[in-house]
């Protein structure tokens, strides 16, 4: 109830101890103008003003009691509003928190999606690689048969030199792929770390500018594990710490500040 209604109680209180002064029969309206009545006893009159006043305390109580709860009111209403927006805001930190990790979790499923394409992509090349190794293999055999063959036979100098050269030059083939293949598998194996290590550095960076510090370095560190020679994720993480000290330093401050105010 605010002030305004509580104007229009005291109005119609007003109205309505009015009425019972009219009704009481104090005073009678008679050729235009007010006159006692004159054939009233002392007693009866006595009697009207004191059920009158009863009648006035009832309603002094009355008004009074609203009073009282319409500030009970008021005060329970403005602790409903304090505890509404306290739960608002809880409500807005539990969403954004949320938000956070929901957009966290699907950058670490992209990424763990993309190291698996290029691991299937790697193991697709190494099996290819192994047959290849394979058919040189039976070639090496069919070439070291063919040899026994010529010697078995007798045949010139000339051939038999001719076909060792031949297996000489697959041998050397051969190695050459087996040194093409350990190329190849390292290569793969360093485009996965450099793709790796600039993941953990994009995030990292996202960590910072959203002030997750301790998030941050732990990043960094996992990119100094991966390529020790990044060292600007060692000199990013000591700029993290000393954001953390400022940080710590502040809260300090403000905590002292508080309590000075106390």
């Amino acid at each position: 109830m605010n002030k305004k209604s509580s104007k229009y109680l005291f109005i119609f209180t007003t109205l309505i101890i009015s009425v019972g002064l009219l009704n009481s029969g104090c005073f009678k309206v008679s050729k235009g103008f007010l006159r006692k009545d004159k054939s009233e006893s002392r007693g009866s009159k006595e009697d009207r003003m004191n059920t009158l006043e009863e009648k006035v305390e009832i309603l002094s109580y009355s008004l009074g009691s609203l009073t009282t709860e319409n500030y009970e009111l008021r005060k329970n209403f403005s602790e409903l509003e304090a505890v509404k927006s306290q739960l608002n805001k809880e409500y807005t930190q539990i969403k954004d928190t949320q938000a956070a990790l929901e957009k966290t979790q699907a950058s670490n499923k992209t990424a763990r999606n993309r190291l698996k394409g290029e691991l299937a992509k790697t193991k697709v090349s190494l099996e290819k690689i192994k047959q290849q190794l394979a058919e040189m293999e039976l070639e090496k055999n069919s070439l070291k048969a063919k040899l026994e063959m010529l010697e078995a036979t007798n045949e010139k100098t000339t051939k038999t030199e001719e076909v060792v050269d031949e297996a000489a030059n697959i041998e050397t083939e051969k190695n050459d792929f087996e040194q093409n293949r350990k190329n190849l598998i390292k290569e793969t194996q360093e485009n996965r770390k450099n793709t790796l290590v600039q993941e953990l550095l994009n995030k990292a960076i996202g960590l910072y500018r959203e002030e997750s510090f301790e998030d941050a370095i732990a990043k960094w560190e996992e990119v100094l594990v991966l390529d020790p020679s990044k060292l600007e994720a060692k000199f990013n993480i000591e700029i993290a710490q000393d954001r953390i000290k400022e940080k710590q330093i502040q809260k300090d401050l403000e905590k002292t500040h508080i309590q000075k105010n106390r």
